[in-house]
């Protein structure tokens, strides 16, 4: 086991930069939240939600045009359907969760502002986490039968995947985080019940794992993305939530204490990155951090905390319940 390295980046009080306001839109649908937000490496973003028992659709999806506007999508009409991730490739994206049958997988075309029900694996209950790394390339984690996390592949969109690998070191963890570089070289974290951060890896595409980091002080890692062997990810501590970075993927950490409370953290790059969740107060919040540096982002119309958010290379969403808010990174 490695030890776990923190260095704080930056301190409350540091000086901020001004931003631009920005102005939430309301969603179409005001019984249906807003789970999760996702935009295509072309900066085609999309937003889906679900509400088991609902006396309308079950689900919602939107999508943001050329012009920057948010209009209807067509998405399944999924009964009691939660939706937990999502990771886009250069103009698709594969959005995940769980359903009545077990894992739920749609696949989303920019180019058709579609959403397609590929293929989803079999005999589990329902899909954590998804990662995409290349064109229609990803790994998720779901839990298989037995209740244990297992990691599978997709090398065309979600159409087929590998055999599931059982995780057994997760055991019946909580699987929080997962970023693959490629086909064989991934990390993960997971949160025991007694709150015990695991963070591995495999070399192997999930057949052996190594463990990197297991915190006494971190009990999740979420959000997490990685470009090489640079990851940023959310830590969560008993006591708040803190931006960390990684240049050696995982083994170890520098810090940025956050003022506020993050729901969720997105990046153009390892330099750029928007954090987002809400004040002490419950009102909605998000910040921008370049390089290491935090500046408030001003909103407006924006009335819950901000829940989930996706960059794609130059523009970044947010959602609430039932809000949808695009910002520069």
């Amino acid at each position: 086991m490695v030890p776990l390295a923190a260095v704080t980046l930056s301190a409350c009080g540091t000086p901020t930069t001004s931003t631009p306001r920005v102005d939430g839109v309301p969603s179409i649908s005001v019984s249906v939240p807003l789970e999760t937000v996702a935009c295509t490496l072309h900066d085609s973003c999309v937003a889906v939600g679900s509400l088991a028992g609902s006396l309308g659709p079950p689900t919602i999806g939107e999508y943001r045009n050329a012009g920057g506007r948010w209009l209807g999508l067509t998405v399944p009409s999924t009964p009691s359907a939660v939706i937990t991730s999502a990771s886009c490739w250069t103009t698709g994206c594969l959005i995940v969760g769980a359903q009545p049958s077990g894992d739920l997988v749609w696949r989303y075309d920019s180019s058709t502002r579609s959403v397609s029900t590929p293929p989803a694996p079999r005999s589990s209950l329902g899909v954590s986490v998804v990662s995409c790394y290349a064109e229609l390339s990803c790994a998720v984690v779901d839990t298989g039968s037995a209740g244990t996390p297992q990691l599978l592949l997709t090398g065309d969109g979600g159409s087929t995947w590998t055999t599931p690998l059982t995780m057994t070191w997760a055991g019946g963890d909580s699987v929080t985080g997962l970023a693959c570089r490629d086909e064989f070289a991934c990390v993960a974290s997971a949160t025991s019940s007694t709150g015990l951060l695991n963070f591995e890896s495999t070399s192997d595409g999930g057949v052996t794992w190594a463990t990197v980091v297991e915190s006494s002080t971190w009990t999740s890692l979420r959000s997490l993305t990685c470009w090489g062997p640079r990851c940023a990810a959310l830590a969560t501590t008993q006591r708040a939530t803190r931006f960390v970075r990684t240049k050696n993927f995982g083994r170890t950490w520098s810090s940025l204490s956050l003022p506020e409370s993050a729901n969720t953290l997105a990046c153009t790059t390892f330099a750029k990155c928007v954090v987002a969740g809400q004040t002490g107060s419950q009102a909605p919040w998000i910040a921008r951090v370049h390089r290491g540096v935090l500046s408030a982002v001003s909103l407006r119309y924006v009335p819950t905390p901000v829940i989930d958010a996706a960059c794609g290379t130059r523009v970044c969403a947010a959602i609430g319940l039932t809000t949808l808010m695009v910002l520069a990174p």
